[in-house]
């Protein structure tokens, strides 16, 4: 159950922040746990149109400490298909173009969060590049691409933690 702590506080993705940056946990009903690398994640999967990044089914992925989500839209088009990797409060937020994680079906398993947890960590290269579609920070609004990068430096540093 989500309780709110004051009059100034808001929901935002699920997780309740107030004014003065207090985090309430995230409820866990309908969510799975997964430890990916001794790390603890919460994951579950939902319907939403209008509201987010993507329209229609997608996977919310919260770090057990609240210090950075993923989201991913399932039955994205091939050519278009990304992920969103953003750390608490959106100080730094991007959409990255990705592989298909979920199967055939359409469906993501466990070993599709796995996966796409652990492909968000690898940091690219030449032969690995990463492109990423948008980039945003709470402070500084749509980010270049040199500011882009560093975002997204920043946010597999905390993965990686």
């Amino acid at each position: 159950m989500l309780f709110f702590i004051n009059s100034t506080a808001s929901l935002c993705f699920g997780v309740i922040h107030s004014s003065e940056g207090i985090n309430v946990a995230i409820s866990r009903k309908g969510k799975r746990k997964i430890i990916i690398t001794d790390r603890p994640f919460l994951w579950w999967v939902f319907d939403e149109f209008d509201q987010t990044e993507f329209d229609g089914i997608q996977v919310k992925i919260v770090a057990e400490d609240q210090s950075l989500y993923l989201k991913y839209g399932l039955q994205q088009q091939d050519n278009s298909r990304y992920v969103v990797l953003a750390l608490k409060n959106h100080t730094a937020k991007i959409h990255l173009l990705c592989p298909k994680f979920e199967d055939g079906d359409g469906i993501i398993s466990s070993s599709g969060i796995k996966r796409l947890v652990a492909w968000s960590k690898i940091r690219p290269s030449e032969i690995n590049h990463r492109e990423i579609v948008h980039a945003y920070s709470s402070k500084a609004g749509i980010l270049n691409q040199p500011l882009s990068n560093q975002a997204y430096s920043d946010i597999r540093k905390q993965l990686c933690n």
